[in-house]
């Protein structure tokens, strides 16, 4: 049989553009007419990226994206006790790891990494991952997927309880203080705060999505590996203060909100010196800064109450201070030594008392 002609061909270094012949040979066809072309043209493509690896990479975000949103909703189905709906949701949370795994390898070939490297990041044969996560294979996903209404899944709204309702222990109430006095709000058992290392590792996790930059920039301005700040944003690293601080100053971060939560995830107690509404507010950073009435919706406080807490304008009593905590998914025991500051220089000096008065001396007795 004879072969069909290939038809012209020419060097992509775009500074050349000369014919190749591609006539002699075997093998795959040449793009570029010498090594030098072929250099050259490597690293045009590894500075500018192709239309191609732009798409993969927008692929493979919205994809991350979208997993994200149906494993936090899978989780809420789980926690509501609805197996049913979850073993639905679970069908398309698995479909959604396969066109990420698919998507994740295009970009690996988009980067230039070689398939024994890739088959060994999944533990598969190279010969299997060419097979069933080749670039066409690729391309077919992405197809699929565009197809379903809006991109992705549709997943349900937040789950409510349905009967029966979970079994909730009421919690002793503590005793009112008086007339007039907050009364007690039972917090909901089955909400578990984070712990101190995790709230930190949210709270720069929050300043890098605000920034909107990536690792390998923020390893730039900050002299710090691209892996170890995906450590730390991902909270398998407790930093020290000086890199936790160059973080949040590259991500236009406030250092006062967070070093409190530094502080704590160091297993320290907070220095009476800092600032309350400064904790309060890095707590508040960490939950994806929700709404007032949000806050207030969870905890039963006031959103102006709330408002003040945050500003610093208030000084709440202990046990709104715990309820804002809870509602923001953060421990409040590491707040009390700077409650119990601030309430200290709102009461201002001590008064004068006896153990203020100088001593007295008495005249010495006059003998009889």
């Amino acid at each position: 049989m004879t072969p069909k002609d290939p038809g012209p061909a020419y060097c992509l270094n775009p500074d050349c553009g000369r014919p190749i012949d591609r006539s002699v040979g075997s093998g795959r066809p040449r793009h570029y007419c010498n090594d030098i072309c072929g250099r050259a043209y490597r690293r045009v493509r590894e500075k500018h990226p192709t239309p191609d690896a732009v798409a993969h990479d927008l692929f493979a975000l919205q994809v991350a994206d979208e997993l994200a949103r149906g494993v936090e909703h899978l989780r809420g189905l789980t926690r509501t006790r609805q197996p049913l709906a979850a073993l639905s949701l679970l069908r398309l949370v698995e479909r959604d790891l396969e066109d990420l795994k698919a998507a994740l390898v295009q970009q690996a070939r988009d980067q230039r990494e070689k398939n024994a490297e890739i088959a060994r990041s999944l533990s598969l044969p190279p010969d299997q991952l060419t097979r069933k996560l080749s670039a066409e294979a690729v391309r077919r996903r992405m197809a699929n997927r565009r197809q379903r209404p809006g991109g992705g899944p549709a997943l349900p709204a937040d789950p409510e309880p349905t009967a029966p309702a979970p079994v909730r222990i009421p919690r002793q109430r503590r005793p009112s203080a008086g007339p007039g006095a907050t009364p007690f709000r039972a917090r909901e058992p089955d909400r578990r705060p984070a712990g101190p290392a995790a709230v930190l590792a949210r709270a720069l996790s929050q300043l890098q999505r605000a920034s909107a930059k990536p690792f390998r920039r923020l390893a730039e301005d900050t002299d710090i590996s691209a892996s170890y700040v995906s450590r730390v944003l991902s909270g398998e690293r407790c930093p020290s203060w000086k890199i936790t601080r160059a973080l949040t100053l590259a991500c236009g971060g406030d250092p006062a909100e967070i070093h409190p939560l530094w502080v704590t995830a160091r297993g320290r107690a907070p220095s009476q010196r800092g600032s309350l509404h400064e904790a309060l507010r890095g707590l508040h950073l960490a939950a994806a800064r929700p709404a007032t009435a949000e806050v207030g919706a969870r905890s039963g406080l006031n959103p102006r109450a709330v408002t003040g807490m945050l500003d610093g304008s208030t000084l709440p009593a202990w046990e709104d201070v715990e309820e804002l905590a809870h509602a923001l998914g953060a421990e409040a025991p590491p707040l009390r030594p700077l409650w119990n500051a601030a309430r200290a220089a709102a009461a201002g000096p001590p008064e004068p008392g006896p153990a203020h008065w100088p001593a007295l001396r008495l005249p010495a007795e006059v003998p009889g």
